[in-house]
């Protein structure tokens, strides 16, 4: 176990939602129809007005957190790095609780609130990446980009492991069930490689996907891939 100790990030609350990428997450292509726009439009104030964005992070050598490392794509993610910072981030329970609210009575709704609840949740993500993207800058250290359980064959199984390195339960209300599920639902973690080189990281195609028969991306012809 790594003698680091994770330090939260604090996170605005995101003033607008990604429409259109939430509108992807409903299986549009391209820009949303009139119709879906609108839903969306509707649905995002109270989801936005929900949100309590909390994040936190953790430095430490790779070797310290060997535990995590099950699979071949984080390793080559990881190459050339010789430390990893681990990050969560949650919107917080307000957002779960609004997305089933909006869901009584109005399935449409439901789906539209689920869909920017994930939006909102990879912005919120963005947001901390780029905050320790700019604090390890002034250290002249350079980040991959991030890298989740369950991208390639890094396995989700790892996922309780990573939440109590972090001490997420504690640092930002953010718990994982026997199943690997995040409660709140709306939650990211990922790993990211952290080194004096500039360094890219690597990113599992498709072909490596667990999700790879079912993704809706896929079906259409395009990948998830931003």
């Amino acid at each position: 176990m790594p003698a680091a100790v994770s330090r939260v990030l604090t996170l605005e609350r995101p003033e607008t939602a990604d429409l259109g990428q939430a509108a992807r997450y409903m299986g549009a292509r391209g820009e949303p129809d009139p119709a879906t726009r609108a839903l969306l439009e509707r649905c995002a104030p109270p989801l936005l007005a929900a949100a309590a964005p909390r994040a936190v992070w953790l430095r430490a050598p790779v070797e310290a957190l060997a535990c995590l490392w099950q699979g071949a794509d984080i390793a080559r993610h990881l190459a050339g790095c010789g430390e990893a910072v681990l990050l969560a981030v949650t919107l917080g329970p307000g957002v779960d609780g609004q997305i089933r609210r909006a869901g009584v009575g109005d399935v449409a709704a439901g789906a539209a609130s689920d869909a920017l609840a994930s939006a909102l949740a990879e912005q919120a993500a963005d947001r901390a990446e780029a905050k320790l993207r700019a604090l390890f800058a002034a250290e002249g250290l350079h980040l991959t980009g991030r890298y989740s359980p369950g991208y390639g064959d890094w396995p989700i199984g790892v996922q309780p492991r990573l939440a109590a390195l972090l001490d997420t339960p504690r640092r930002i209300g953010l718990c994982v069930t026997d199943s690997c599920l995040m409660l709140p639902r709306k939650s990211v973690t990922a790993a990211l490689g952290l080194s004096r080189a500039p360094v890219t990281g690597y990113r599992a195609g498709c072909a490596h996907c667990r999700l790879r028969d079912k993704c809706e991306y896929r079906k259409r012809g395009e990948t998830c891939e931003r």
